[in-house]
């Protein structure tokens, strides 16, 4: 566990260093609030609501959730990885006394440790640049799972993600699947848009995907539009998720990993 904790903080001193990358995930932070603003500001003209949202509801939504969306670096683990495999480099993992997985999940966790402040605080301008109020509920009972949710999500969609790499043993080139997981991700974790505004029987088959409960499960919880026993709900299914994830990739690598010809450590 020491060795993990090492990654972990030396993966948040690193991104002292990396200044530029802490402005760019504050701008990122601002685009996604903004372009959310803008949109649906427009599609509110002359509306009270829209699916059950009010505006300033809206955009509860789409600062909590782009937050959330923002302290998420797990995207980069799979193509972090896949280059490893194919440039050769993979096999100083594969040499030292550490669990792959383990390391880069580490390494994620110490990134999103350290942009997160600084995610608040681009929220926290874009609340007062906008004027929006923020609807935050103080339901322990909803705000106890839906933190509960975000940290399983982040643990869970690092884990899925250092599987899609690790295909790399078997393709040669994943990065159309990347690309195409990418997107289905996005929509189905509903940061493109709230999963309550579509049809019912859409919103019901997701529910029993993993991916709705990593975003917008936590979010419709922080804003009061979801009742305790379905933050429950899906803390349990994202939980059995999670660790059928951890079992699929630890087996992906112990196979895969033996028909490996990468040199170089």
């Amino acid at each position: 566990m020491r060795k993990y904790l090492e990654v972990f903080r030396l993966s948040f001193k690193m991104q002292i260093v990396w200044r530029f990358d802490v402005v760019m995930t504050m701008v990122a932070t601002v685009a996604r609030i903004l372009a959310g603003w803008i949109v649906w500001q427009v599609i509110f003209e002359g509306r009270d609501t829209v699916g059950g949202f009010t505006f300033q509801a809206m955009l509860s939504y789409y600062l909590i959730g782009a937050v959330i969306r923002s302290v998420n670096f797990s995207e980069q683990i799979s193509g972090e990885v896949s280059w490893l495999i194919r440039s050769g480099a993979f096999s100083g993992h594969m040499a030292v006394p550490m669990n792959p997985m383990g390391f880069f999940s580490a390494m994620t966790a110490g990134e999103t440790a350290f942009h997160l402040g600084f995610s608040l605080i681009a929220a926290a301008v874009c609340t007062a640049a906008f004027g929006v109020g923020i609807t935050v509920t103080g339901d322990a009972a909803r705000i106890l799972p839906a933190a509960a949710l975000v940290l399983l999500g982040l643990a869970f969609t690092a884990v899925f993600q250092y599987f899609m790499g690790i295909l790399t043993f078997k393709y040669l080139d994943i990065q159309f699947l990347l690309y195409v997981q990418m997107n289905i991700i996005a929509f189905t974790t509903g940061s493109m848009v709230p999963l309550s505004l579509l049809p019912k029987a859409v919103l019901s088959a997701l529910q029993w995907l993993p991916f709705t409960h990593v975003l917008y499960t936590p979010v419709m919880l922080l804003t009061g539009q979801m009742e305790p026993g379905e933050g429950l709900t899906g803390l349990m299914a994202l939980g059995i998720w999670t660790l059928a994830m951890l079992g699929v990739s630890s087996l992906a690598y112990t196979r895969l990993r033996q028909k490996y010809d990468g040199v170089g450590i």
